[in-house]
């Protein structure tokens, strides 16, 4: 069979891409060797990876790193590296699993009972809030849970990211228009009702995709600060430990840079395990199956 060659253009974008890699990886590297340096080796040796590595900088940061948290009408608080971890895990955890969720459960019943009209309102309000922007979300959003009593707290948190609104809640969509309808209809010859059609036969179907989904969305909220720094102020995550190493410059004993990127490469480090054995479900195609018509 005769190779297909590439074109000129092909093998630019091809370049530009693999410098690009190359580039990422090389910083990556340069981060992951800086961490293991002295600042003493550091201020002499600043490129190249270093002959006498040393846990210093991690046990340190384990030991001894803290973040600030002023609360008024109570003092000051000083959150640890353990509490950061707990908090990351509780905030990217399940919030991953609530925003896939939702619009797991929502987009079955829609796709469902397609010809209801409640189903085509909630399809075309998905529409319409991917289009139009959001504009002051933000402080509005504060607002509701300060008076609502939920805000700075994981549940409020966790009910404003328990909502099928986005682009995941149209992949679902898709992917139970896929699963044969031979096997519900089975399901409901054998006594099966709602929930369990669903729960037994559909969400197995569908596993691939629901797991491809939270994974996706579990590394970006673990790499999240801002959110939980809008509405979670006295439980900084490990993202938010990092932004507040950035953000205080002159935080000593904290300012040596091998420390800094100790610090990056433990928020780094579990999603990099993370997408090394699960590579094939983030960057490949989710399968389906189902009866042959």
């Amino acid at each position: 069979m005769e190779k297909k060659k590439m074109s000129a253009f092909n093998w630019v974008i091809f370049a530009v891409l693999a410098l690009y890699a190359l580039s990422m990886i090389l910083l990556l590297f340069w981060g992951a060797t800086t961490a293991f340096k002295a600042q003493s080796e550091f201020r002499t040796n600043r490129i190249w990876p270093t002959l006498n590595p040393t846990v210093n900088n991690f046990s340190f940061l384990l030991d001894q790193f803290y973040v600030i948290v002023i609360i008024e009408g109570e003092g000051q608080y000083f959150i640890g590296m353990g509490e950061q971890v707990l908090n990351t895990i509780l905030y990217a955890g399940v919030g991953s699993f609530l925003m896939t969720l939702a619009p797991c459960v929502v987009a079955y019943a829609v796709t469902k009972f397609e010809n209801y009209f409640y189903s085509k309102v909630l399809h075309t309000v998905v529409i319409v809030a991917m289009i139009l922007p959001v504009v002051g979300a933000y402080p509005s959003m504060i607002q509701v849970m300060q008076t609502l009593g939920i805000y700075d707290t994981f549940l409020g948190l966790w009910l404003q990211k328990f909502n099928f609104l986005g682009l995941y809640f149209l992949t679902f969509c898709a992917a139970y228009k896929n699963v044969s309808k031979e096997l519900s209809e089975a399901a409901y010859i054998d006594g099966a009702n709602e929930w369990q059609t669903f729960l037994q036969i559909v969400l197995p179907m569908v596993r691939n995709m629901f797991f491809t989904v939270f994974l996706i969305h579990f590394v970006e909220m673990w790499n999240d600060y801002q959110v939980p720094l809008l509405y979670l102020p006295s439980h900084p995550t490990l993202a938010g430990g990092v932004h507040y190493l950035v953000y205080k410059r002159n935080y000593s004993p904290f300012s040596d840079t091998p420390v800094r990127l100790a610090c990056c490469m433990i928020l780094a480090i579990p999603i990099l395990i993370l997408f090394i054995i699960f590579r094939n479900k983030l960057m490949g195609n989710v399968s389906m199956g189902g009866v042959k018509e």
